[in-house]
């Protein structure tokens, strides 16, 4: 039996605590972190202007509503933008992989309806984001949605 002197002991010690650091600060570096937008530092400065927005989209009688069909997600906008020339921007935006965004200009048929295509969006959950523009109002909702 071969005896260990303390000296040793410590050498060990301290030689597994480094082994042990070294190896966390590797994973950290190689850890991926994604922000919710590469300018977010920018949109924050204008966040007011979303608060603004989300006030104009809460006083409207009607709501955005939407329906997920087996290709496509159907959105309605309300029957007050009929007459009324809309345009604006729909980001998907996953939380869990930016890679997997998917942003797409609003165009709605006569009866303000717009299709989106499922085949353009992963399965999984997402923060649907409608920013639009009607009658000189700027209007902007977020809504949590489930694509199966």
């Amino acid at each position: 039996m071969v005896k260990i002197g303390w000296g040793t002991k410590i050498t060990i010690l301290y030689v597994s605590f480094a082994l042990l650091i070294g190896t966390m600060v590797a994973m950290c570096v190689n850890q991926k972190i994604d922000l919710v937008s590469p300018d977010y530092y920018q949109k924050e400065l204008v966040f007011q202007t979303k608060i603004n927005e989300a006030k104009n989209a809460d006083a409207l009688s009607e709501k955005i509503s939407h329906t997920i069909t087996e290709k496509n997600l159907e959105l309605l906008f309300p029957n007050v933008f009929t007459d009324k020339k809309v345009s604006g921007e729909i980001l998907f935006f996953r939380p869990s992989d930016a890679s997997k965004d998917y942003k797409t200009n609003i165009e709605l048929n006569g009866s303000v309806q717009q299709s989106i295509a499922l085949n353009n969006l992963s399965k999984g959950m997402y923060k649907m984001q409608i920013g639009w523009e009607a009658g000189g109002t700027s209007y902007f909702i977020e809504e949590t949605i489930v694509i199966p």
